[in-house]
């Protein structure tokens, strides 16, 4: 795939073009985990883009996981993803359930809204579609285990009222719209929470955490929901199967 810097009027920003070249770049496996991100100045020259352009997309880059920076040696590659069909990746219902323990939904809502370049891209929408936003805090035991937010490709009408999503989402997609999701791509990586994480999880500012970025696929391929999952570092543990 040749991918190219948009020059055209109304294109996304330079710095945002070159952070999502990069991620195609890493998520394809061009640039390995271990391997290098080229220097600021073969950036610079290779897409013809200044220094600050370069170095903002970079950083969001490192924002977002996808790469290290470290002072005087480079920008390392740190992504690892794991991808799985969902017969294996469960939903966090069906997987309290395997556990036998209590499960309920304490947050819940669901509204249209306009995405984010990032969400944008990742649905593969134009930033002027809206997508439904689901935010949602599940219960185990009567803590908070998980603070989730997902959002979903508007192909149908689903409602506003949060009573059909106290449950299992997947289940209730299936049950009700026949949308089955059939694969899914898992992005792992641990971090310290922000104001809002902390406050919908109930945890103080040092408290680690684990989080989960997910895209979900329809059975022809096509992307359905991206979502980030929050879970408290002295909760929550998650283990992959080799």
């Amino acid at each position: 795939m040749n991918l190219m810097i948009d020059r055209n009027p109304g294109a996304p920003p330079l710095y945002a073009q070159l952070e999502s070249i990069l991620e195609q770049k890493i998520e394809q496996g061009t640039y390995k985990r271990g391997d290098f991100l080229p220097t600021e100045k073969e950036l610079m020259a290779e897409y013809q883009l200044s220094r600050v352009t370069v170095r903002q997309a970079v950083t969001n880059l490192v924002q977002s996981g996808y790469v290290r920076a470290r002072r005087g040696i480079g920008t390392d590659i740190v992504y690892e993803k794991v991808e799985e069909h969902l017969e294996r990746v469960i939903s966090f219902t069906e997987e309290m359930k395997k556990h036998n323990i209590t499960m309920e939904t304490t947050y819940c809502e669901m509204e249209l809204v306009h995405p984010t370049e990032r969400v944008a891209r990742i649905l593969k929408i134009p930033i002027t579609e809206q997508c439904y936003c689901l935010k949602r805090v599940r219960n185990a035991e009567g803590k908070p285990m998980v603070y989730s937010i997902s959002y979903l490709k508007k192909i149908c009408e689903l409602p506003l009222e949060t009573e059909p999503y106290m449950t299992s989402l997947y289940q209730y997609l299936w049950n009700v719209h026949s949308i089955l999701l059939e694969s899914g791509r898992d992005t792992l990586e641990a971090a310290l929470p922000s104001d809002e994480v902390q406050r919908m999880l109930e945890i103080d500012a040092q408290m680690p955490i684990f989080i989960r970025s997910r895209q979900t696929f329809l059975g022809d391929g096509t992307v359905f929901e991206y979502s980030i999952c929050y879970y408290p570092g002295n909760r929550y543990k998650y283990t992959v199967e080799l």
